[in-house]
């Protein structure tokens, strides 16, 4: 179970089992301007069964009405329509500004905790849910460790989504499943105009990545003590990345997400291109990352080709076009001979 949090390069990570979680997987399924859903939709009457992806099937008796959610899928289920009663996890940067991670969720769902492990039960029961969602990297339930799992089953069934690994259309018709299940409209023109939009930016990745061979990319963290190069297989958005035609760098020795390294042995893996993670969150930013040698004298960072790992983007449609068209304009300025 987590023994400790921390924030390496402005994201969160929990220490488990000697490796690393990160909180970011992503994708984009909603309105880019925020608008809110007309009306919450409702699933056909009667019983109510639905098995998540730890193979524990949740059988209601009605569909679920009052949904509390982690902010990642809580983000997710708003933009398919499906707006939650309730929200725990990240809503709120440093500066005070809506958290990357609700996404479009209306800032003012009422909260039930920030922290990892945090629950205002009192305040939890008092929302009445049918239903709480999360979401799982590997075995680790996001936001409800152990130690109040119990508790909070007490007050409604936990469904879990797991996005270890899971490439981002994959999360996002996932999600969609659920989202359908509760009685949204996954084939709207609301949702069908975001995934058209999603498939064009996507595509616009896969042109540009062909006119780019050779260009070699990195994604990457820091913190004051340790330099992590993400790993493919682990990130969702990596490995759709990846799918999508580019280059990725895969550290030999990951170790659940990312292989950690000294900075002096921030060297080992050059790229032509840098993903940097651009969450506000503690760590360092590019300008302190300067102060290392083996990163301001890294090929990619003396060309000025790092742009920003957007690691906490929900997986929604509409969320993940506009990582994915910035990814598009980044590729089609980079320079694929600097290594």
């Amino acid at each position: 179970m987590p023994a400790t949090l921390t924030t390496p390069g402005r994201r969160r990570f929990l220490t488990l089992g000697g490796g690393l979680v990160a909180t970011g997987a992503l994708a984009a399924c909603g309105t880019s301007t925020g608008q809110t859903p007309a009306a919450q939709p409702s699933a056909a009457a009667g019983p109510w069964s639905f098995t998540d992806d730890l193979g524990k099937k949740i059988d209601l008796p009605a569909p679920p009405q009052r949904i509390v959610a982690q902010s990642h899928p809580a983000a997710a289920l708003w933009d398919f329509g499906i707006k939650p009663v309730g929200v725990f996890g990240p809503q709120k940067g440093p500066d005070g500004k809506p958290s990357p991670q609700i996404g479009n969720l209306d800032p003012a769902t009422p909260s039930v905790g920030t922290a990892f492990g945090e629950f205002q039960m009192e305040k939890l029961i008092s929302l009445k849910p049918d239903l709480i969602v999360t979401i799982a990297y590997g075995p680790m339930i996001w936001y409800i460790p152990d130690e109040v799992r119990k508790k909070v089953e007490e007050v409604a069934p936990i469904l879990v989504i797991q996005l270890m690994g899971v490439s981002v259309p994959d999360a996002v018709k996932r999600f969609g499943d659920l989202a359908s299940a509760l009685g949204a409209n996954p084939a709207s023109p609301e949702i069908t105009k975001a995934k058209t939009d999603f498939e064009a930016a996507a595509a616009a990745v896969t042109a540009a990545a062909k006119t780019k061979q050779g260009l070699s990319i990195a994604v990457v963290s820091g913190t004051k003590e340790t330099y992590f190069v993400a790993d493919p297989a682990f990130h969702g958005d990596v490995k759709y990345f990846q799918q999508l035609g580019l280059d990725v760098v895969k550290p030999v020795k990951p170790e659940t997400g990312f292989e950690s390294l000294s900075w002096e042995q921030a060297g080992r893996y050059k790229a032509d291109l840098i993903l940097e993670d651009a969450r506000p969150e503690g760590g360092l930013t590019h300008e302190q990352m300067a102060a290392y040698p083996t990163w301001s004298g890294n090929p990619a960072v003396k060309a000025g080709q790092v742009a920003d790992w957007q690691s906490e983007t929900p997986y929604t449609y509409q969320r993940f076009t506009k990582v994915l068209n910035d990814l598009a304009t980044t590729l089609n300025k980079a320079r694929a001979d600097i290594v």
